[in-house]
């Protein structure tokens, strides 16, 4: 996994993830905690748990994951992620929390609870597609970053 910053305030870091397994999923979040940093707890906490329901997606729906962005706004306090894959299929949208039984479901429900919003952009050249979800600093459940 390599990670970089491609210059610039609001530029996106990038790590590339081909070739990668499920297992490298820890390393995922630790390259998002060193890379936002100065998120407050609760914030990082959210970006840490949404990237690593988008990246594991990729790694059981899409096909594996090709590269995983953050990118940091200061104003206002926002961090977009994006995770891209092979795959052109959506993730499906579960609104209601999924039962207790429920072997899948799980994960997006987390993200559409923790994200302002999220969706898909197709990529037409490659046939797969960019999951991404947008979280805001200081909303009503997490504290305002420093």
């Amino acid at each position: 996994m390599r990670g970089s910053h491609a210059g610039g305030a609001a530029a996106p870091w990038v790590i590339d993830l081909r070739g990668t397994d499920p297992s490298a999923l820890a390393g995922v979040r630790r390259w998002a905690a060193r890379t936002v940093p100065h998120l407050g707890a609760d914030h990082l906490n959210d970006v840490q748990i949404v990237i690593g329901e988008l990246v594991a997606n990729a790694y059981l729906h899409g096909g594996g994951p090709v590269r995983a962005r953050l990118t940091a706004l200061t104003t206002p306090c926002r961090v977009v992620i994006e995770v891209e894959d092979h795959w052109a299929a959506h993730p499906l949208q579960r609104t209601p929390r999924p039962g207790l039984y429920d072997a899948r479901g799980h994960g997006m429900f987390l993200v559409h609870e923790l994200a302002d919003t999220w969706g898909v952009h197709e990529i037409p050249d490659s046939g797969g597609k960019t999951v991404w979800a947008r979280l805001s600093c200081g909303n009503h459940a997490r504290a305002p970053c420093p």
